[in-house]
């Protein structure tokens, strides 16, 4: 069942609903939550870069946790409750992000079990740097075209 989604940049209170969806889908990073998770998330949240997605009765049901500068944006974590799933929530909360025409890194571990490096493929992301532990992704607007 497709539900209405909402996007918007992430507000102090959302943290508890980013970490029930981090708990959620944590096991297929694989990571978990640990001590520490909910400060980083409260922290990744206070950036401003950050974005969730919610559902139509306003519970948080995606985000992408990010950070950074003036000329560039870290994608720290992409999540997905698995109840909002194949319903194009990955890509939209991507599409805000790419809003800032500012370049996006991030990595995705080797034993990453969601296939999320092709999905960062499918989002226009290049392969910068692949060793036995990460892999490294890039994504930049495109050039204009000369005029």
């Amino acid at each position: 069942m497709t539900k209405d989604m909402s996007y918007r940049v992430a507000a102090s209170g959302d943290e508890a609903g980013v970490l029930k969806v981090f708990a959620e889908v944590a096991p297929e990073v694989p990571t978990a939550v640990r001590s520490g998770t909910k400060e980083l998330i409260e922290r990744l949240v206070e950036t401003g870069q950050s974005w969730v997605a919610t559902d139509d009765t306003g519970s948080i049901v995606g985000y992408a946790l990010a950070e950074g500068d003036d000329k560039a944006i870290w994608l720290v974590y992409l999540g997905v409750s698995k109840a909002a799933r194949n319903q194009r929530v990955s890509s939209s909360l991507i599409a805000r992000l790419k809003e800032t025409g500012r370049p996006i890194d991030t990595d995705v571990r080797s034993n990453n079990t969601s296939s999320m490096v092709e999905r960062f493929e499918h989002f226009g992301f290049v392969k910068t740097d692949v060793n036995k532990d990460r892999t490294k992704l890039r994504w930049e607007k495109p050039a204009s075209p000369p005029a």
